[in-house]
């Protein structure tokens, strides 16, 4: 199927080169998502999607046509790349297109990207799988009047690119996740929680431990208090990490953010940022992340690339097209969200170096604030500001946790919040495609009530 997938895309290219593009680029991908779901302690529903197109780029001069099609039958690739070609020729020219990338050697490899066991998935397993962690969360609240909902979802992709400048990529990859949230009601009193696992290798997802943390995390978040606001120390769970510094600085070093005018950091690259504790690398090539890839979504290999070191901002994130309006390399971060879009640009594994200690030892260390677990919001792009509602979160002192909080926000610039990260666990979780332990913050406004 890759053999014949990247004929196709070669003799369409070359039909978009005789219509009279200058280059061309043509994308094909094929997907597979299988995914069941519990509602109430029981199976709620279960659906398979199968997803496959193109998607052609041709340029003619400095104008740029796209279009797409979802299939990859010959015919159908020939009619998209005519079609890219007509669009191009009657579309405006962009005075900072340079160029499509160009590269005709071999691609990195990276361990541990498909797994057959999850492309061998059926509805059975993954019932069985499911069941056991929902058995396991029912088990953790024994007694408690309970619900739980669950979820497992396991994807199978392939794609091909090529392009006029030498581009020739072909790779296959899968991924699994699962979680469950127990909702439990107690006195009048209504809370819950979740644990959630993801991986490109189904042997590491495990039922029986996603279930039994979601149970503990919904019986820690029984007995919310609000309580008395003013600035004290935030400690930041990995996954209030993964949405407050791995969505708001990963889009803040996205380079057509910067170059856009807005990213709060948007005349920082080479400037201390962060304080030394905290040093991140976007790394396309870790092995089984769940980010990696040989190439990215325009065919330019995959790199690790340090982005913060010693505080100072080192890189951003760079398609071809923001890097050739730079004057500088790609950093093979071009990404789409499928053959139907045009690429634009995001992390691959955005991952925070650990340092040293649990979540309980930070808790410890710190002794007086408020724990965040998990917030949904991300700061502002442009100025920076973030006002994060603690979804999940404690208030501690003398190093012991006290209770839950409720209605509870944290208040803070991202540029402040980079430069009071004190200290840096060691507690690396992965939150899709951010890693990252738990973070001190020595100094943030929280507000309750």
């Amino acid at each position: 199927m890759k053999e014949k997938l990247l004929d196709i895309a070669e003799k369409a290219a070359k039909k978009a080169e005789g219509f009279g593009a200058d280059q061309v680029e043509v994308y094909t991908s094929s997907s597979r998502t299988f995914s069941l779901e519990v509602e109430n302690n029981s199976i709620k529903s279960a659906s398979e999607n199968r997803d496959t197109g193109c998607g052609i780029r041709s340029v003619v001069g400095k104008k740029v046509g796209f279009a797409y099609v979802t299939t990859v039958l010959e015919d159908d690739l020939l009619e998209a790349a005519e079609k890219s070609v007509k669009l191009a020729k009657a579309s405006v020219p962009d005075p900072d297109f340079v160029s499509l990338p160009s590269y005709d050697r071999n691609y990195p490899e990276v361990e541990g990207l498909y797994d057959q066991e999850i492309a061998e998935l059926d509805s059975e397993q993954v019932a069985e799988m499911i069941i056991r962690g929902v058995d396991a969360a029912r088990s953790g609240l024994e007694g408690k009047n309970v619900a739980v909902e669950a979820k497992m979802s396991s994807s199978t992709g392939s794609k091909v690119i090529v392009n006029s400048l030498g581009i020739k990529g072909s790779g296959k990859t899968t991924s699994v996740w699962m979680y469950t949230e127990p909702i439990i009601k107690e006195d009048g009193d209504q809370t819950s929680s979740y644990e959630v696992q993801l991986s490109r290798n189904l042997k590491e997802i495990d039922p029986e431990w996603i279930g039994k943390i979601s149970a503990e995390n919904a019986l820690s978040n029984l007995g919310a208090k609000i309580i008395e606001g003013g600035e004290m120390p935030i400690v930041l769970a990995p996954f209030a990490v993964s949405t407050i510094l791995g969505g708001g600085f990963a889009g803040a070093v996205n380079a057509e953010e910067v170059q856009y005018g807005r990213s709060y950091i948007a005349d920082a690259l080479g400037e201390e940022v962060s304080t030394q504790h905290l040093r991140i690398v976007d790394d396309g090539l870790l092995k089984s992340g769940v980010a990696s890839r040989s190439f990215d979504a325009e065919g330019h290999p995959s790199q690790r690339t340090e982005i913060l070191d010693d505080g100072v901002l080192k890189s951003l994130l760079h398609n071809s097209y923001t890097a050739n309006k730079d004057g500088v390399e790609s950093t093979g971060n071009a990404s789409r969200a499928g053959y139907a879009g045009v690429p634009s640009i995001s992390s691959s594994n955005f991952m925070v170096t650990p340092g040293k200690g649990t979540l309980d030892d930070l808790i410890s260390e710190v002794g007086k604030g408020v724990l965040c677990r998990f917030t949904g919001d991300r700061p502002n792009m442009t100025t920076g500001d973030l006002s994060a509602m603690i979804l999940e979160g404690s208030y501690f002192e003398n190093g012991d946790i006290q209770h839950p909080v409720q209605n509870t926000l944290i208040g803070i610039n991202m540029r402040d919040l980079l430069k009071r990260v004190e200290m840096v666990g060691a507690d690396t979780r992965v939150a899709f495609s951010i890693i990252s332990p738990s973070l001190v913050i020595s100094s943030a406004k929280v507000t309750s009530g």
